[in-house]
Order: structure tokens, then C-alpha cells, then sequence
């Protein structure tokens, strides 16, 4: 592999043993992908940082960089961990669980990330067309490739932390035109409501476990940002999608259609998205989740428009949030208006990666089709898809 000067620097060590041994991994990785040279990032996003999901041989892989001087040689974010930091007790996590947390948090802020503890790392930072990045997280990943038309592979947590101390990712995957080009054509036979993130949710779901893996083409659905969010982040959970052109989002969508050399036409019937979701009826769980991906402060303002009027939630709402956008609600009030009708607002974690919801919860209802998809494997509670514009209703209605 090409190395610039800079570049053979750092693998001789110029810059610590640490940086060393991360670029050599990136080469390696790169290598075995035939990628020909390195590329510098501007923005690296490190997942997998829940004590839950890497336990204490992740804890010691950090602490390891971390005591041999490992430093991040680009701005760097971080996904969110396995509690919150304040009302980790009010969780129901134990202290051994809580110690282990804190001293990953320890570890990485010595390598200088970014506290940011949120899966949103694009509301912190909106990446810019065609700029290279090193993100783990699935569902920025795809947001990063599909709202904001950016470049970025779908790397591994441990991954994504060498090139943040690196400063550099392997030229090859979704970094090159030749493999962003579409592979299927979505197309949905019959009109859904996408403005509402849980059908856009939904839809993802199906798109991702139809296709499993590829690029696709998304013609005319009318999306928002959250709903654009909702849908990504679905389709690299129950699939492996990190990149859909869809029409009016992504900003190479008009190269993407001339690209397209017969991509495969994949339908998708109303009643494939309508039978994941809860339209009408009774729902009977034990609390409502939102915020996977993180809610954002539009997202919220929604929410407490649609409950404002309950004197007492019925059912108990839990939102997932970043600590910015909690700070820029608590600001403005709503924090405690939420609180006082009795939802509780999380920040730094979320349902998928701490230990709370099967501790607490047998039963939810989501608005996520990545919750969908991952809150029954991880935790083994039974997961409702609702319309975002039901919760005000299920949330409200006085429990038999």
C-alpha cells in the first residue's frame, strides 16, 4: 500500500506506539479490502463503548491504548454508553456495573473524544458532501452516506477508534464512486405516510430484510429529517444497508439515477409496512420508548405537543436523548414540563445498549424500527411499532 511521508511517520512511530499500532491495523484492514492508499479523515465516531455490550475484555482494550499515550489526531465523538451518568441509580444499574462504565468514560476521554455520548454524532457535527469519514454506528453511518451525501464504510467500534488516533481510513468500500453505485431499486407500491417516522421506521425494517445488503434507490417518498432517521437506521439493523439515494434528500441522487445500470426492482405492498405497526386498538405495555436513534429537539417538541393536554401519563413515556439537545431542553423549559405529567428523559445512553429495559420492561411500544428489531434480541421485551401521533393516545388512555 501507498503510504504518504506523513503516513510511513506514523507507522515508524514518529507520533507514539500507540498511533503506530492503530495505522498498522487500518493497513491491514485496508489491505485485505485491496485498497491501494489511505485517506485523511475529518471525523471519527467510535460505537461499541457500553460496558453491556463489551464487558471487561473491551474495558482493558481501551485502557491499553489509552496508558500507552493514545491520542486522537481528529475530532472524535462517541456513541452512547450503557447508563446515564446522573440518574444511573435510577436506573436500577448496580455500582460494579456503574465502576466499569465509568473508568471506559475514563479511557476514552484520555484519548481525547469528545463527551458526546450520543448516536447522532451528525447533530453535533453535520458532515459535508463527499467528505471522508471513519463512523461506527449503523444508523450514522447511513444517515452520514444518505441525508448529508458524505462518505464513510460501516466500521467496527475498535476500528473506528484506530483511525480517530490515526487520523486516516482505508480507501476503498464507500469511499469510491464505483461501489456507491445503486444495486436496488426500491420501489413501494402504494402510498405510506413517510412523514411519520414510525411508518418511515417501518418501512426500513422491511427494506433491510428484503435486501440485506447493497445501495439503493428510493423514488419519490416524502420525508423529513426524522422520519429520513428513522428509515436509515432501520435498514442497517435488520439489514446492512448504509446508503439509500432517496429523491429529494441525498445530494448525489441525480448521479446516483444515471449510475444505475438495472438495479434490481424490489417491491414493497402497503400491508408489508401497515403489519408491523399498531394502527388501531389497544396497546397494553408497560412503558413507551422514544429516541432510537437519539430524539432531537424538534422531535421532542412533538411529543409534548401530543401529550400536553394528559394531567398524568397512564403509561410512562422514556426519551432517549443527547446531553446537548436535554441541555437546549431544559433551557427552554420543557425538561420539567415532561417530567411533571411523568416521562422521563434519559441522556448519554439508550434502550439498546443499557441493561435497565430488561430489568424493568416485559412490554414497550416504540416509534423505531431499529428498536423493533433490537429491543426484543437484546432484552427479550415484547416490542410494539405505533404511529408517532398515537402516543398522545396511548400514553393518555387510562390502563384497565
Amino acid at each position: 500500500m501507498y503510504l504518504s511521508r506523513e503516513e510511513e511517520d506514523i507507522l515508524n512511530g514518529k507520533f507514539g506506539e500507540a498511533a503506530s499500532s492503530a495505522l498498522r491495523v487500518i493497513i491491514k484492514v485496508g489491505e485485505s479490502l485491496g485498497a491501494e492508499r489511505l485517506i485523511e479523515i475529518s471525523h471519527a465516531h467510535a460505537s461499541g463503548l457500553s460496558y453491556m455490550t463489551i464487558g471487561d475484555a473491551g474495558l482493558t482494550f481501551l485502557r491499553s491504548f489509552a496508558e500507552r499515550g493514545a491520542r486522537v489526531r481528529v475530532f472524535s465523538t462517541v456513541n452512547p454508553i450503557g447508563m446515564d451518568v446522573e440518574l444511573w441509580e435510577r436506573l436500577g444499574i448496580s455500582k460494579d456495573f456503574a465502576k466499569k462504565q465509568m473508568e471506559i468514560i475514563d479511557a476514552i476521554l484520555k484519548m481525547g473524544f469528545e463527551p458526546t455520548f450520543t448516536c447522532t454524532p451528525y447533530l453535533i457535527r453535520a458532515p459535508i458532501k463527499d467528505e471522508h469519514l471513519a463512523w461506527g454506528e449503523s444508523s450514522a453511518v447511513a444517515m452520514a452516506n444518505t441525508y448529508y451525501g458524505a462518505r464513510t464504510n460501516r466500521e467496527g467500534g475498535p476500528l473506528a477508534l484506530m483511525s480517530a488516533i490515526a487520523g486516516r481510513t482505508y480507501l476503498a468500500g464507500l469511499h469510491l464512486d464505483e461501489n456507491r453505485v445503486p444495486t436496488h431499486e426500491i420501489v413501494v407500491d402504494d402510498e405510506l405516510p413517510l412523514d411519520d417516522p414510525a411508518f418511515a421506521g417501518a418501512l426500513g425494517y422491511v427494506v433491510g430484510e428484503k435486501i440485506r445488503s447493497g445501495v439503493a434507490l428510493l423514488r419519490r417518498a416524502k420525508m423529513g429529517f426524522n422520519s429520513v432517521k428513522s428509515y436509515t437506521a432501520a435498514a442497517a439493523a435488520s439489514g446492512d444497508l448504509a446508503l439509500t439515494y432517496i429523491e429529494g434528500i441525498t445530494p448525489q441522487f441525480n448521479w446516483a439515477v444515471k449510475k444505475a445500470d438495472s438495479p434490481e426492482r424490489v417491491h414493497i405492498e402497503r400491508k408489508e409496512v401497515e403489519e408491523l405497526i399498531a394502527l388501531k386498538g389497544k396497546v397494553d405495555v408497560d412503558a413507551i420508548f422514544v429516541g432510537c436513534p437519539h430524539a432531537d429537539e424538534d422531535e421532542v417538541l412533538a411529543l409534548y405537543r401530543l401529550i400536553s393536554r394528559c394531567r398524568k401519563l397512564k403509561v410512562p413515556i422514556w426519551i432517549s436523548t443527547s446531553r446537548i439537545t436535554y441541555a437546549k431542553l431544559k433551557e427552554i423549559g420543557i425538561v420539567d414540563k415532561l417530567e411533571a405529567l411523568g416521562a422521563v428523559i434519559i441522556r448519554d445512553t439508550c434502550p439498546v445498549v443499557s441493561p435497565f429495559v430488561g430489568e424493568k420492561f416485559r412490554s414497550v411500544a416504540i416509534t423505531s424500527g431499529k428498536g423493533f428489531f433490537y429491543l426484543p434480541r437484546m432484552h427479550g421485551a415484547r416490542t410494539i411499532i405505533i404511529p408517532f401521533n398515537r402516543i398522545g393516545e396511548v400514553a393518555c388512555e387510562k390502563r384497565k
